[in-house]
């Protein structure tokens, strides 16, 4: 029996000491095994994890570019709005509009100006003042025009002749200024008559106060789709009643040109009287329009003027403009018969022509309209004075 034990006990023991050497073998297997399981378990859980957008770092570049479904209004306003809509607006339209938009913008340049002269949108307003503008340089003439009327030195009321043969359309030129004062005129860039090798006519009213007729004038303009230039005096602006009068003006698209504020012999008066002539008239303007209406056009009254006068008009950057045809319609208490008027009006046409006639006339606002098929019906074209 002791025999056995002994043989049991030695044979347990090798068992044991050979299961001790075998251990080391079974655990690398299993290591590798547990290392296996946790490598898929791992991969499993990144793959989730990208499938469902739980890897915010490595979303962001893949995204943006190629989920702009799942994410337009997040990615849109700060990438693709700023950078794609700017090149497509840039690009296309500057080569558009040079082949397409040329005839557009030929026609605008002619109509645009009958319709916004004198925007207080367009410009910046500028109230010139004597301390711009003088003092006057030593070479400048004082004097009237040596061809002031004789029967008025104070006045150059006619300004020449131009006669029209109604029935052949022939123009006689009967008697012009003197060559010095039409040197002078086109010195300071006066008007007298205006583009004078083309069949153009300009037509300009004085406005020294109102008599009832400039509202059917705006009609007939309007309804025949003419401009006009208005020179407008202090007596017209000083009645609150003309405010409507002087606004159709401006929104219909004529010029306001000023008259002066006193209507008084320009070349008599000081520098600094010349200067707050204008100045206190573009004031009233300004005043009863609403809004400041930069005034570039005057009319001396009575025609009277001197080098001196068109040297601080064209300093205060306003053009002189006298006419080329004139009546004695002035008179409201002398008025001529609607048919003689038309008559002189016609005979007066000629190539560059500037007609001046009175608001306060009830001949002219009758005949106005016929006046304006006349010198249409010739071939020629109404323009504002600015064109």
């Amino acid at each position: 029996m002791s025999e056995n034990k002994n043989t049991t006990f030695q044979t347990s023991s090798r068992s044991r000491r050979r299961v001790k050497r075998q251990r080391p073998w079974l655990a690398v297997p299993l290591a590798i095994l547990v290392l296996l399981i946790a490598a898929a378990l791992f991969l499993a859980v990144r793959h989730a994890i990208k499938k469902w957008g739980g890897s915010k770092p490595a979303e962001p570049a893949v995204t943006t570019e190629a989920q702009q479904d799942t994410t337009p209004a997040e990615t849109e306003p700060q990438t693709t709005e700023p950078q794609t809509t700017e090149p497509v607006t840039e690009t296309p339209e500057p080569t558009d509009a040079p082949q397409t938009t040329e005839p557009v913008e030929t026609e605008p340049a002619e109509t645009e100006p009958a319709e916004t002269t004198g925007s207080p949108v367009a410009e910046a307003f500028h109230l010139y003042t004597p301390a711009e503008i003088l003092p006057v340089p030593e070479d400048i003439s004082y004097d009237f025009f040596s061809d002031s009327n004789a029967d008025d030195p104070n006045g150059s009321w006619w300004c020449g002749g131009m006669k029209r043969d109604l029935e052949t359309g022939e123009v006689t030129k009967e008697y012009d200024r003197h060559a010095e004062t039409l040197e002078l005129l086109d010195k300071y860039g006066a008007i007298y008559r205006k583009n004078e090798d083309r069949k153009v006519t300009y037509l300009t009213f004085d406005c020294g106060y109102e008599k009832g007729f400039t509202g059917k004038i705006l009609d007939t303009l309007k309804e025949k789709n003419v401009k006009a230039v208005f020179f407008v005096a202090g007596d017209f602006v000083n009645d609150p009643k003309n405010k409507d009068l002087l606004v159709r003006m401006y929104e219909e698209g004529h010029v306001i040109g000023s008259h002066t504020d006193h209507h008084k012999i320009m070349p008599s008066l000081s520098d600094g009287e010349f200067i707050q002539e204008l100045n206190e008239l573009q004031r009233k303007v300004n005043d009863m329009l609403g809004f400041e209406y930069q005034i570039h056009f005057y009319r001396p009254p009575q025609g009277s003027s001197s080098e001196r006068d068109m040297y601080l008009a064209r300093k205060m950057d306003i053009t002189t403009v006298f006419w080329s045809f004139a009546y004695g319609d002035y008179d409201t208490e002398n008025q001529k018969e609607v048919s003689e008027a038309l008559e002189l009006a016609e005979r007066g046409l000629h190539d560059g022509c500037v007609y001046l006639l009175h608001a306060v006339s009830s001949t002219n606002a009758a005949m106005l309209g016929d006046l304006i098929d006349f010198i249409q019906g010739q071939g020629y074209e109404i323009r504002r004075i600015d064109q």
